[in-house]
């Protein structure tokens, strides 16, 4: 690498006589007074050396700059470091939700175990007993079960205020189709931290119910029960 720097001596003043003729013919004398500064270059040996080399090939009859091409510019874009994460963080997607946070930490992750271990039939849980046992006393869940007449609703109480209908027909809909999800919404249009959630079949209904009772979602533990049919006065 070759590199100029110039001393910090006090520069050498000196002068220089011309004589020219102006423009009546005459001859003038022209004084120049100008200061010499001593530079010291520092030169790389390597690159003496390269430059003495014998040339060959194409640029061996060449001399001079014609056989020297600039090649092509490389810049260098240098992020900083919360730029980088940002980047990383928004790169993350679910295998579960398709959503931009880790596998690990999808609120649905319970629900998707819950679905896809497979269901004990109750001969295997219980013995056989000839005593009768009404289908919403079974699987240990609360709220009694609408009649054949009534739509099957679910209420889900103690709801996150982050939980959108969009979250809850994904959560509710791996149980069976859902008609509608309504959340209702207070006069500043904040969530009151319930919901009701529709579905087209009541055997749909009861196993949302039995499944996701009692199942944690966005740090919170989700409550479910049969939603009661408004008496008419």
């Amino acid at each position: 690498m070759t590199s100029t720097t110039m001393d910090n001596r006090v520069p050498i003043e000196k002068t220089s006589e011309v004589i020219v003729k102006n423009e009546k013919g005459e001859e003038v004398k022209v004084i120049k007074r100008y200061q010499e500064y001593q530079i010291t270059v520092k030169r790389n040996r390597k690159v003496d050396e390269r430059k003495k080399w014998e040339k060959f090939g194409e640029c061996k009859n060449k001399t001079g700059l014609e056989n020297t091409a600039y090649g092509d510019e490389q810049f260098l874009i240098l992020a900083r470091g919360a730029e980088v994460k940002e980047e990383e963080k928004d790169v993350v997607r679910c295998r579960i939700c398709k959503k931009n946070h880790f596998t690990t930490k999808c609120p649905y992750k319970d629900a998707l175990e819950l679905t896809t271990q497979p269901q004990k039939s109750e001969k295997e849980e219980k013995p056989a007993s000839n005593k009768y046992i009404a289908p919403n006393l079974r699987g240990g869940y609360t709220g009694s079960a609408p009649s054949g007449s009534d739509v099957p609703s679910i209420m889900v109480s103690n709801l996150s205020q982050n939980a959108t209908e969009k979250d809850l027909h994904e959560l509710f809909g791996q149980f069976g189709p859902v008609s509608r999800v309504s959340i209702p919404k207070s006069i500043e249009g904040l969530s009151k931290g319930f919901a009701y959630v529709t579905y087209n079949h009541l055997d749909s209904a009861e196993k949302a119910l039995k499944q996701l009772n009692g199942h944690r979602y966005d740090y919170l533990v989700l409550s479910l029960e049969f939603a009661k049919k408004k008496s008419l006065n």
